[in-house]
C-alpha cells in the first residue's frame, strides 16, 4: 500500500502569518491527498505558510494586480536563522542562500547573522507582461532585497497546464526532436510572415551531399535536377585537407569515406536523413576548393543556396569543424538545476515547479563570424544547435524547439536581425522611405560589423547576398561600397564602436572610401538616420570595381564646412574633443569651452587641424545638436586641387556649448570632394 502524506492543516490567523484576505477559491472538499515525494520537499512550517492552500493562492491571485502594488503580496515571519539553517526544507535552503545575498549587498557585512533573527518574506507571482503569460515568483525580504525568479514545471506534471515554461530540452537527437522539427516547419507554414516550403520547384545547388545511404554519402551534381535540399551553416575553425578538390571531385561522387567527414558534416548528415530528406549543402565539399573560378561561381549562388533551402542547419555551439553539434546537453546544463518546490493548482490540485534564476544564453561561435550571419538571414527556415538546446527560428519566431519558452533568456524575436518579409514573400517592392525596410538593413549592418572575418578584405564581400536581397527591395537605388544612394547624406553618419583596439584601418590593401564603413574595422552603429533636417546636398557618389572589389571612390558634398582642433590627438584613444581653432584649447578646457566631442573613425595619428562637414542639425532634448564629420585634407584629383578630404571620425556639437556653433549655419555652402 502506498503512504500518501494529509494536506497539512492551516491555521487561518493571518497574525501569525501575515495572510491577507483573498476571494474565496473553489478547493477540494475533503483534505488533498498530497504524494510523500511533493510532500518531502518542505518542511511543515514551509507547508503551513507559503504553500498552504490559502496562502499560495494568494500569491498566485496576486498576479493579476498591478505589478507594482505592495498590497498584492503574501508576507509572514520566518522561522530563526538558527532553525532555518538546520533543515532540509528546499525552500529554507533557498532563502537562506538569498538571506546571506541580502546581507552581503544590503547590509555591507559577510557575518552569519544572529540565530534568533527572523526575517520578513514578501511572495507574489507576476506575468511578464499582458502579452506574455510567462509567470515570475518575486521574493522580498524585509522589503528590501528584490529577487525573481523564472518557474517552469515538465510537460507531464499537473502544473503544466497553469505554468507555461518548460525545463531546458537537451535530447536533441532524440525522435521526439524530429517530431518536433517537423511540427514546427509544418506550424510555420501558416505564419503570415513566412514562405511555405516549396516541395517541387526548387533546383539543387550545383553539387550537393547525397546522403540517401547512410554508410556512403557521396557528391551528386545537379545539372538542374529539382529537390529539398538541407543547408549547414558552420564555423570552419581549423583546415579541412579532405574537402572538395579537382584531384578528388571524381572519386567523392561515387563515395566519400567516412573517415574523411569530420564531426560537424557527419552531424549534419544525420539531421538531414532524420528529417526524410536526401541532400544536404556544404561548403567544404560541395565547392571545389583549389579552383578560384569555382569558388567565385558558387559563392555567387550563396544568396539563392541559403534562401531556396528547406531548412538551414546552424552548428552554433561547433568552434571548429571537428567539434560536432549533436552531442548530449545534460552534461551542458546539469549545474543549472533550480529549486524544486511544490505547486498549488488553482483547480485545487498539486504538482511541482522549478525556481531558477534567470540565465542568459551562452555566446555561441557562429555569433562571432560575419559570413555566418549572412546565412542565417538568408535562410527563411533556421535549426540552431545551441550550447544548451535546439533552437528554431523563422521570420516570426525564435525560441526553444518545444515551442515553450525556458528559463534561459533568448533574443527576443523582434531584435534578431533580418531581411525584409518582402524577400520571402515575393510582395514586390517597398516605399524607398519605409523605415521598417531601412531598420532591418540597420540592424543587419550593426550585428554584421561586429563579426570577424579571417580575410578583412571580405568586409564587403561577405555580405554581398544580403545586399542582393536588398536590391529586391530597393532596385532604384544604387549599392555604393556599404552604403545606399537613397539614404544619402544621412547614412554618412554612422560612427564606430565596441573595442578600440578592432579599429583601424588596413593599411596594405585599399578597401572602401573612407566615407563607407567598410575601411575600417570593428563595428559600428548606423544612428538610423532618416534625411530629415539635413544640412548638406549629394551631388555626386561614384564607386569603381574591380573583379567585385572596391578600388576607389569619390563622395561629393555641397556641405557648410567649419575649421576647428581636435585635441587631444592620441593614438588608440576612444574620443576627442572639437575647439575653436582661435582659442586655446588648454584654456577652453578650464573654461568648459570645448565645440562638440569626436568619435574617432580608426586607431591612427591625425593632426590636430580638421575640418567639419555639417550633415545634420538635430533636437535632443530640448537642445540643437549638430551631426558630421570630421575631415583632414587627402591628395588633390585634378580640379578639385585642395578641396579633396578624408574621413577620420564622427562628431556631435550641441548649441548649447558654443554660440559659434549658431553662426556656421549663416556660412556659405562649399563643395568638397571625400575620398
Amino acid at each position: 500500500m502506498t503512504w500518501k502524506a494529509e494536506e497539512p492543516t492551516l491555521s487561518h490567523n493571518s497574525d501569525s502569518f501575515g495572510i491577507p484576505a483573498s476571494t474565496p477559491l473553489s478547493l477540494p472538499a475533503k483534505p488533498l491527498q498530497v504524494p510523500p515525494e511533493i510532500h518531502n520537499l518542505v518542511c511543515e512550517t514551509c507547508w503551513h505558510t507559503f504553500f498552504s492552500p490559502d496562502s499560495f493562492h494568494t500569491a498566485w491571485a496576486s498576479q493579476y494586480e498591478p505589478i507594482f502594488s505592495e498590497s498584492a503580496h503574501f508576507s509572514y515571519i520566518t522561522l530563526t536563522w538558527g532553525q532555518i539553517q538546520q533543515t532540509t526544507c528546499h525552500w529554507c535552503t533557498l532563502l537562506c542562500r538569498e538571506v546571506k545575498m541580502f546581507q552581503d549587498i544590503y547590509e555591507n557585512t559577510t557575518q552569519t547573522p544572529s540565530k534568533k533573527r527572523k526575517f520578513q518574506v514578501g511572495l507574489r507571482f507576476a506575468q511578464e507582461s499582458e502579452l506574455d503569460d510567462t509567470v515570475t515568483l518575486l521574493l522580498v525580504i524585509d522589503d528590501t532585497w528584490k529577487t525573481v525568479f523564472q518557474i517552469h514545471t515538465t510537460e507531464n506534471d499537473p502544473a503544466a497546464r497553469f505554468i507555461r515554461d518548460r525545463e531546458v530540452f537537451w535530447d536533441i537527437d532524440s525522435p521526439e526532436s524530429y517530431n518536433l522539427i517537423k511540427k514546427r516547419i509544418d506550424e510555420c507554414s501558416r505564419h503570415d510572415r513566412c514562405p511555405q516550403p516549396r516541395h517541387q520547384g526548387v533546383h539543387l545547388p550545383t553539387r550537393v551531399i547525397d546522403c540517401a545511404d547512410e554508410g556512403q554519402p557521396r557528391l551528386f551534381v545537379g545539372l538542374g535536377a529539382e529537390g529539398n535540399y538541407v543547408a549547414l551553416s558552420y564555423v570552419w575553425g581549423e583546415n579541412q585537407p579532405n574537402c572538395t578538390k579537382s584531384s578528388n571531385l571524381d572519386s567523392y561522387t561515387e563515395a566519400i569515406p567516412l573517415d574523411n567527414i569530420p564531426k560537424t558534416i557527419l552531424d549534419a548528415i544525420t539531421v538531414t536523413r532524420k528529417l526524410g530528406l536526401r541532400f544536404l549543402w556544404v561548403d567544404a565539399l560541395c565547392i571545389l576548393q583549389d579552383s578560384r573560378e569555382d569558388k567565385a561561381r558558387e559563392i555567387a549562388q550563396m544568396q539563392r543556396i541559403f534562401h531556396d533551402a528547406y531548412v538551414t542547419v546552424i552548428a552554433a555551439c561547433a568552434r571548429k569543424v571537428s567539434d560536432g553539434f549533436l552531442h548530449d546537453r545534460r552534461a551542458t546544463i546539469a549545474g543549472w538545476d533550480g529549486t524544486l518546490l511544490p505547486f498549488r493548482c488553482p483547480d485545487g490540485g498539486i504538482g511541482t515547479m522549478q525556481l531558477q534564476s534567470l540565465r542568459i544564453a551562452p555566446k555561441e561561435p557562429v555569433d562571432e563570424r560575419a559570413w555566418c550571419l549572412e546565412e542565417r538571414a538568408l535562410s527563411p527556415r533556421r535549426l540552431i544547435y545551441a550550447t544548451h538546446t535546439l533552437l528554431y527560428e523563422c521570420q516570426t519566431s525564435h525560441d526553444n524547439i518545444n515551442g515553450a519558452p525556458s528559463f534561459i533568456e533568448l533574443c527576443d524575436a523582434e531584435d534578431i536581425p533580418r531581411l525584409p518579409d518582402n524577400v520571402f514573400l515575393q510582395l514586390g517592392t517597398v516605399d524607398l522611405d519605409n523605415r521598417t525596410s531601412l531598420k532591418a538593413w540597420c540592424d543587419i549592418l550593426e550585428t554584421y560589423t561586429l563579426r570577424a572575418l579571417t580575410k578583412p578584405r571580405d568586409r564587403l564581400v561577405a555580405l554581398s547576398g544580403i545586399v542582393e536581397q536588398f536590391h529586391r527591395v530597393w532596385p532604384q537605388s544604387r549599392y555604393l561600397a556599404g552604403l545606399w544612394e537613397h539614404q544619402l547624406p544621412a547614412t554618412l553618419l554612422w560612427f564606430t564602436r565596441g573595442k578600440v583596439e578592432r579599429r583601424h584601418r588596413e593599411g596594405h590593401r585599399y578597401r572602401a572610401p573612407s566615407w563607407s564603413w567598410a575601411s575600417m574595422d570593428g563595428g559600428i552603429f548606423t544612428g538610423l538616420c532618416a534625411n530629415e533636417d539635413i544640412l548638406c546636398s549629394v551631388m555626386r557618389c561614384e564607386v569603381w570595381q574591380r573583379d567585385e572589389e572596391v578600388v576607389d571612390g569619390e563622395l561629393v558634398l555641397d556641405v557648410i564646412l567649419q575649421p576647428a582642433v581636435w585635441d587631444p590627438v592620441v593614438v588608440g584613444s576612444e574620443e576627442g574633443h572639437l575647439f575653436d581653432p582661435q582659442t586655446d584649447p588648454v584654456d577652453d578646457c578650464k573654461r568648459g569651452g570645448r565645440i562638440g566631442d569626436v568619435m574617432p573613425d580608426a586607431i591612427e595619428s591625425v593632426p590636430g587641424d580638421v575640418h567639419l562637414a555639417l550633415v545634420k542639425l538635430l533636437q535632443q532634448a530640448g537642445d540643437f545638436v549638430l551631426h558630421g564629420l570630421v575631415l583632414i585634407p587627402s591628395q588633390s584629383r585634378g580640379e578639385w586641387d585642395e578641396r579633396v578630404f578624408r574621413r577620420v571620425g564622427w562628431f556631435s556639437a550641441p548649441f548649447r556649448r558654443s554660440a559659434n556653433t549658431k553662426a556656421w549655419l549663416d556660412s556659405r555652402r562649399q563643395r568638397i570632394m571625400i575620398v
